[in-house]
């Protein structure tokens, strides 16, 4: 049962946050900031991604998900139109290995990891499409008994939870099967190379606005950053942040609640389980009945973002949050991405023939 009101909730957090954009109105300003990226062939750089989901109940906090993985980005091919970039998986490691739930994500984060990703962005940089998306697809649908091979072999239990015949089936079913679902199962490619050719003004903006019929209060803050490291900052490099809060008043949660309802018996269904409606009405009233008396003013999403590019427009950070927050307890989710190598080609005078390639 918690973990059937664990998953309601996060889909309703889920059905309401469909979409988080950074955009602004792209309106003529005389500061401003374009996310141009200006890349070289064989330009690479290396990344290290760390991803926690956790809850917090006053003062105890709980991790239920904890991992770290690095990655190179290289630039195969550099044209008029766009560029070809490879997406290299080196490491990936759960801080949570000995749990059912890293266990999981360890066996099918090692399926993603043995892939090479080949992808376009357009001439700013923009991420447009995956390329070897089909060969990725069956390389996962391929890599489905080794998953299973894993999980029934190291969880003691996984035979009384879900039949090895059935989970296969419902994993087959739930890998992206297209390019649109695998290119969001590389979420951290969206991050680094999502905003690309988009304009920002320069400056503090607050703005008040709604997001699917919620109220959202968001900060926006765009900008040069300071040179603290002469290695390795730019006169030029710069930041754009953005903190939006959104309210979902208690009243509206039983509505919300439904369409929760009808994917969660949707999974159940794929996992030949069922629960009646009556359950489903008691789980939804309970929940509504906490929420209501811990926070009347209703569940409160905090969605934070940071984003830190060079002056060439790679990607030098990235930082996402989610905070919700139910009064009876919060989740959060965190992201961030950071660079720790990058190898590119410089032109150092303008009376060169041919770049200097040196690692910086």
């Amino acid at each position: 049962m918690k973990k059937i009101c664990s998953l309601v909730c996060m889909v309703c957090v889920a059905l309401v946050a469909l979409s988080q954009n950074l955009m602004l109105d792209q309106e003529e300003a005389e500061d401003v900031i374009d996310v141009v990226g200006y890349f070289c062939k064989n330009d690479s750089m290396t990344f290290r991604l760390i991803q926690q989901e956790y809850e917090i109940k006053g003062c105890d906090t709980t991790i239920s998900e904890s991992c770290e993985k690095e990655f190179l980005i290289v630039v195969t091919d550099s044209t008029s139109k766009g560029y070809k970039m490879k997406y290299v998986p080196l490491s990936f490691k759960t801080l949570d290995d000995n749990t059912d739930d890293g266990i999981m994500t360890s066996a099918i984060n090692k399926l993603m990891m043995s892939e090479e990703c080949n992808f376009t962005t357009d001439e700013l940089g923009q991420l447009q499409s995956i390329d070897n998306w089909r060969e990725i697809r069956d390389h996962l649908k391929k890599g489905v008994k080794v998953v299973c091979d894993s999980l029934y072999s190291n969880i003691s239990d996984m035979d009384s939870i879900m039949s090895r015949k059935e989970f296969e089936k419902m994993l087959s079913l739930l890998l992206p099967s297209d390019m649109e679902s695998i290119q969001d199962s590389y979420e951290e490619l969206t991050d680094l190379f999502g905003i690309h050719g988009s304009v920002f003004d320069i400056g503090d903006q607050e703005l008040d606005s709604e997001m699917n019929g919620f109220p959202q209060h968001r900060l926006v803050r765009i900008g040069y950053t300071a040179v603290e490291d002469e290695e390795n900052d730019f006169d030029g490099d710069y930041a754009i942040s953005t903190k939006s809060t959104t309210l979902i008043p208690v009243e509206d949660m039983k509505d919300l609640m439904g369409s929760a309802f009808d994917v969660v018996s949707i999974i159940m269904g794929m996992a030949n389980e069922s629960l009646d409606t009556d359950s489903l009405d008691l789980v939804r009233d309970m929940i509504v009945d906490s929420i209501s008396a811990a926070k009347p003013s209703g569940i409160e999403m905090t969605t934070s973002e940071y984003y830190r590019f060079f002056l060439n427009g790679w990607p030098k950070e990235y930082y996402y949050s989610e905070v919700i927050d139910m009064g009876i307890e919060k989740r959060v989710e965190a992201r961030s991405i950071e660079w720790i190598k990058r190898n590119w080609n410089i032109y150092f005078r303008e009376d060169e023939d041919t770049p200097e390639h040196r690692e910086i």
